[in-house]
């Protein structure tokens, strides 16, 4: 059940869309037009050619992009560097004081409460609920005609939506599944207004575009995750997935168990964020290998060597080393949640750049995986970067598609066994076929959507992916 890396040709010379840097840090005016229409269009060219860059955006802002600084601002001194309360502002009412949104000792207590439920040893067993989900979806595709268009970014949401469900749910948020996905849609789609507002301290009468919609599904998302809670209690909270973790949580300080608001923050940033990044993942990882029909053999021929016509399982995983790099492949050039930020709560130096007290610390994560001085042509699709005999020459804050630190993605690893299992189930069982075409812009809308979404042409193929 070995997997080879046998040399062979990939395809050469894929340079998929990118986006266009700013030539230099932007004055307000012009910070503020660019970032509504798409964040990483702010990112200043230099962010991709040295280590710290001074800009503005509504305040003293740092770009930072060397490795070294990184791990600086989120593991060694990381109390000094706290997330930024423009998080809080705009995610607080749908998200509350949740794992995404607290800070300090709300969070700590939040984190260690769900961490056992994602040590990677205890997920393996969840492996088959991921490729179950994506052979439902092959089915969903099977209805139509070979070679007929589907909005891929649409079924891979609705996809790891239901493993999300499945798995950390035991299925109880099924029945809300439209509702979520559609609300979580609609507040998204406008969230770089609530941002740009929150910058610029706008005062909470004044209207912008899209600020009632947004505020209307984030009650939505909060009302379909409180019925789930409901329904759960009714039937007397039985199982061990995270619901019920949460559920019958205690404050190891007060022995308290979470508020019904702390309960539903939770459950909403599990259920509506967990799946989205995965989702935009696998939208690009297949978008990629139909514009790179060899790589897509490759991982296909991978799976069947490895699994043959079996469904994916824990044991198919580490075999899977070809499917694997195509998925950090795609996560390096299309980093799912692609800038964070940090504030300098009190004056510092980076790099011999001094930073007042209140400088909001950029990192793109976008520009970081795209550097022109850590990677060899990098807005090339090269998956053989992460093959094992060139993976550890990466360091680990020059590819964080996780994030880094402790606050990196509590779900990481359960989101990187996700992603193999269901890419690898997709290729073996479909081709997918670009139109020669469409070029999609990656746009940041705290996730790293395609836009215009992503049309493919789906051909289901035989039996264990036969063609």
């Amino acid at each position: 059940m070995a997997s080879t890396l046998a040399p062979q040709q990939p395809v050469a010379g894929l340079y998929p869309p990118t986006v266009a840097a700013a030539a230099r840090p932007q004055p307000l005016l012009a910070f503020l037009f660019r970032f509504v229409a798409n964040p990483l269009a702010t990112v200043p060219r230099k962010a991709y050619e040295e280590g710290i860059v001074v800009g503005s955006g509504g305040g003293p802002v740092a770009w930072l992009t060397d490795p070294a600084l990184i791990e600086t601002v989120l593991l060694e001194e990381a109390e000094r560097f706290p997330k930024t309360p423009l998080e809080r502002q705009v995610f607080g009412r749908t998200l509350g004081d949740g794992l995404l949104t607290s800070q300090g000792a709300a969070w700590r207590w939040q984190r260690r409460t769900a961490a056992p439920l994602f040590r990677p040893a205890d997920l393996t067993g969840l492996v088959p609920a991921m490729s179950h989900a994506a052979e439902a979806q092959l089915d969903r595709w099977r209805t139509h005609p070979a070679g007929a268009v589907q909005a891929i970014d649409r079924d891979m949401s609705r996809t790891t939506f239901h493993v999300i469900s499945r798995t950390m749910f035991a299925g109880s948020a099924d029945d809300e599944a439209a509702a979520i996905l559609h609300a979580a849609e609609r507040m998204l789609v406008s969230v770089s207004w609530d941002i740009a507002a929150a910058m610029l301290h706008f005062p909470a009468w004044l209207w912008y575009p899209g600020k009632y919609g947004r505020r209307r599904a984030g009650d939505a998302l909060r009302a379909a995750v409180a019925a789930i809670l409901t329904r759960r209690r009714d039937a007397g909270l039985e199982g061990d997935d995270l619901l019920v973790r949460l559920a019958c949580a205690r404050d190891p300080e007060t022995g308290a168990p979470m508020s019904e608001r702390q309960l539903i923050d939770n459950l909403l940033t599990f259920l509506a964020a967990g799946h989205e990044t995965t989702a935009k993942a696998l939208t690009w990882a297949l978008y990629l290998v139909a514009r790179a029909p060899g790589w897509q053999q490759r991982v296909r021929r991978e799976v069947q060597a490895v699994a043959g016509a079996a469904a994916i399982d824990a044991g198919h995983l580490e075999h899977l080393v070809v499917t694997r790099a195509v998925v950090e492949e795609t996560m390096r050039l299309y980093p799912p949640a692609p800038i964070m930020a940090r504030l300098a709560s009190a004056a510092t130096s980076l790099g011999g750049v001094a930073l007042p007290q209140g400088a909001i610390v950029m990192i793109p994560i976008y520009a970081l995986h795209r550097h022109r001085r850590l990677w060899e042509d990098p807005d090339r699709f090269d998956p053989e970067r992460f093959f094992p005999e060139r993976r550890g020459r990466i360091a680990r804050t020059q590819f964080m598609p996780f994030g880094f630190g402790p606050r990196t993605c509590i779900g990481a690893s359960f989101a990187m066994m996700e992603a193999v299992a269901i890419l690898a189930t997709l290729v073996r069982g479909a081709q997918f076929q670009w139109d020669g075409r469409h070029l999609p812009e990656p746009l940041s809308r705290i996730t790293l959507r395609p836009k215009g979404g992503m049309p493919l042409g789906v051909s289901l193929l035989g039996e264990a992916g036969r063609d």
